[in-house]
């Protein structure tokens, strides 16, 4: 009975997992950016205009920017600097401090700067929209919305303050107002990808599949995103379109071979649809080797050895979802129904 109960549960969740209820393990991409900045030639073509133009501005902060991008964040901020001592007039350095500060995760410190801009450029709707998404990562959602709105009475076509109050009431809970934002984020800007998007999520979540139209509107905007592919995927699998479901979770794997989420689903159809646990398990094993603590993997695989009688690899892997996950339930029940 324990064994029916678990298998239950693990059919439940095999059709909830979305993306971002994992925490990803990255390997270090340092050496990587180093290459790619020794082999640069914007690099290299901007450093020859600073050495013939040692006295522009604009050149450092540009520098600073490259930098950025290749997350050489020390580097950067000494661009960024010089810039500034060399001109502190203008706005558009100051928000590259700020963003080379957010983008090394030194969110006080973007802060500061940003809350200097607004004060020294009060009309200046860049710093007032990036001080109130700061404030929306933060959760500070009545202070966003301030530096929103205030950037809305200087300019009202602002297509970014709609998304950003649009994902806020979607944060908050408040899906009509999120709607209405989103939609006037996409009337001001129709190539939006980030509102597109978040539309589709909004009526996947209620199975609704006017999502679909949102999905592919983003996916025609940038069809190397994942997301919106994903996304689309995953609404397929929630309404029992399997065969479509498993035809973009491939596409989705040709693009990028190590998307765990589309790994862990393509097992989980194997195994609930398809009864195929041993095909299910090579999927499962994949993720696994994409993130090796991605618990709720190791419970899928283990029920899977279950199935077919593999109970050494089950409790093993049992266990090890155990470890990554403490009192995990499925798992626990699981263990429970190996006698173990």
């Amino acid at each position: 009975m324990k064994k029916i109960v678990a298998l239950i549960i693990i059919s439940i969740s095999f059709f909830s997992c979305k993306e971002g209820d994992e925490t990803i393990v990255e390997n270090s991409k340092h050496a990587d950016s180093l290459l790619k900045i020794i082999n640069s030639p914007e690099l290299a073509a901007l450093n020859k205009k600073i050495l013939d133009n040692p006295d522009d501005a604009n050149l450092y902060n540009e520098r600073a920017r490259i930098y950025m991008q290749f997350k050489q964040f020390d580097d950067a901020i000494n661009d960024s600097k010089r810039s500034l001592r060399m001109d502190t007039t203008n706005a558009a350095f100051y928000l590259t401090e700020a963003d080379i500060f957010f983008a090394s995760n030194e969110t006080r410190n973007a802060k500061d700067v940003l809350e200097s801009v607004v004060k020294k450029f009060p009309e200046n709707t860049d710093g007032l929209l990036k001080l109130g998404e700061l404030y929306y990562l933060v959760k500070q959602y009545e202070n966003a919305f301030a530096k929103i709105n205030q950037a809305l009475k200087i300019n009202e076509n602002l297509a970014k303050a709609y998304y950003l109050k649009g994902s806020i009431y979607k944060e908050i809970g408040d899906t009509v107002k999120a709607i209405s934002s989103l939609e006037t984020a996409i009337e001001q800007d129709n190539k939006n990808y980030g509102a597109f998007l978040d539309l589709g999520l909004i009526y996947a979540s209620r199975k609704n599949p006017l999502a679909f139209e949102y999905y592919d509107n983003a996916i025609n905007l940038s069809s190397s995103n994942t997301d919106a592919l994903y996304a689309k995927a995953k609404l397929f699998q929630d309404l029992n379109q399997i065969k479509d479901a498993v035809t973009l979770y491939n596409q989705i794997l040709k693009q990028d071979a190590s998307h765990v989420f589309s790994l862990y689903n393509l097992g989980a159809i194997e195994y609930g649809i398809n009864k195929n646990p041993k095909k299910a398990i090579e999927y499962f094993t994949n993720a696994i080797s994409v993130n090796p603590k991605y618990a709720e993997a190791y419970f899928a695989r283990g029920a899977c050895y279950q199935e077919i009688n593999d109970n050494g690899n089950a409790s093993a892997d049992y266990n090890m979802c155990l470890q990554l996950k403490p009192n995990y339930e499925p798992a626990v029940d699981g263990l429970n129904s190996l006698g173990k």
